[in-house]
């Protein structure tokens, strides 16, 4: 199902006039600390896999799209994090179409504000999933806030590898295939689905930096259907007002007070 996803990502592609990675690689000039950053992260990239790492056979392919990318969108550049949605089209299709499907899907809105680090759109879609989590889960919501773990700290790592860094990659690439259908707003019922399925464990928590670590890495005996049935409980019309209102009308408020 993952791979169908996929699929049709790729089928909108922007990138359909450029001849071949190669080419794309060989203008890009010179970028050695780009290429040194790239190299170090495609070696921390699924490392229990040993596929991506010097010597594998995926190591190759995973540096040739993200030094692809950097040179395609020099505006966006490599930014940590892109290492796992690259090897994880990796694992489903050949590299020049994870090359494309890669670059369609850091245009989506959400990656694009994240990986541009767009602060004003960012704390916009912080704002909306402080809300989603208050309506869903009041008390931990409340717990998070007085011991000081804010969005920031870990829901920005989940967006920007859709989840693939923290979670069992079994239960990653189940959350891959339903954001690829569903959009962006599945990608938060996923976060609040988290955080319900440890709920009893985060409230216990008093340490600020504990918390967060725990959040950043995820139990390695995470059940997916566990996750996935908490997910399916997370309601995202909060005030009878769709995700997509709620996002806007932070992003609203966010722009006036810019102004």
């Amino acid at each position: 199902m993952v791979q169908r996803s996929m699929e049709k990502l790729m089928s909108f592609s922007e990138c359909g006039s450029m001849a071949s990675l190669e080419e794309v690689t060989s203008d890009c000039g010179d970028q050695e600390g780009t290429i040194d950053l790239i190299r170090l992260d495609v070696s921390r990239t699924f490392p229990h896999l040993c596929i991506f790492q010097k010597g594998g056979p995926y190591h190759d392919p995973l540096h040739n799209i993200l030094g692809a990318y950097a040179c395609y969108r020099p505006d966006v550049g490599y930014v940590q994090g892109m290492s796992f949605l690259a090897a994880t089209l990796l694992l489903n299709m050949d590299e020049a179409d994870a090359f494309i499907t890669f670059s369609n899907l850091l245009n989506r809105p959400a990656h694009m504000a994240f990986f541009r680090m767009d602060q004003p759109v960012m704390c916009a879609y912080y704002k909306a999933f402080e809300e989603l989590l208050a309506d869903n889960l009041p008390l931990l919501a409340e717990h998070l806030q007085n011991i000081g773990v804010t969005p920031d700290l870990y829901v920005l790592d989940w967006l920007l590898t859709v989840f693939a860094r923290p979670l069992p990659l079994d239960a990653a690439v189940r959350i891959w295939d339903v954001y690829l259908r569903d959009g962006e707003e599945f990608l938060l019922r996923a976060a609040i689905g988290i955080l319900k399925l440890y709920d009893t464990v985060l409230t216990n928590q008093e340490c600020t930096a504990t918390a967060a670590q725990f959040l950043t890495r995820l139990p390695e005996d995470l059940c997916a259907e566990a996750l996935f049935r908490a997910i399916a409980s997370v309601r995202t019309s909060a005030h009878k007002r769709t995700f997509s209102q709620i996002l806007q009308a932070h992003m609203d408020a966010v722009a006036t007070t810019a102004v």
